[in-house]
């Protein structure tokens, strides 16, 4: 299996970056009941003006990649990274090693949809005059108007 990881130079000691598009390479372990090879892979697309994530995800299905270590990924990377049936997890912040090892035994979050969008929201205040309300939006965390009551 080979499982691709975000990091900032790369490496079994480097920590999973959080972001995907823009990571400086990634870190590409074959894995097959431990780790047989570690790679790293600069990321040519995290210089670009746009298309990172899309240019990233390409990346990846090339060099045959199963499953992804990372943070966050955006919504057209996410589509060609799943439609090219690569799985993604949540590990930023540990190390490439560790995050490994997490994956195996099934201790990281995959990721299912976009995350660091934009979201909206619709809230209910409470107290005087305007409150503030919470809201969930699709891929991130929205904040709506809600409006207080006095009571």
């Amino acid at each position: 299996m080979r499982i691709a990881a975000t990091t900032l130079e790369g490496g079994l000691e480097d920590i999973v970056t959080p972001q995907f598009g823009r990571t400086a390479t990634f870190t590409i372990v074959d894995y097959d009941g431990g780790i047989k090879s570690v790679e790293v892979v600069e990321n040519r697309a995290a210089s670009q003006a746009s298309g990172a994530g899309i240019a990233a995800s390409q990346t990846l299905v090339d060099g045959k990649v199963e499953v992804l270590l990372t943070g966050n990924v955006g919504p057209n990377a996410l589509n060609v990274l799943r439609s090219a049936g690569i799985r993604i997890f949540r590990a930023a912040g540990l190390k490439v090693r560790d995050a490994v090892e997490k994956f195996v035994k099934g201790e990281l979050e995959e990721i299912l949809s976009p995350s660091g969008g934009m979201g909206g929201g619709m809230g209910r205040g409470m107290g005087r005059g305007m409150g503030s309300g919470r809201g969930g939006g699709a891929g991130g965390s929205g904040r709506g108007m809600g409006g207080g009551r006095w009571r």
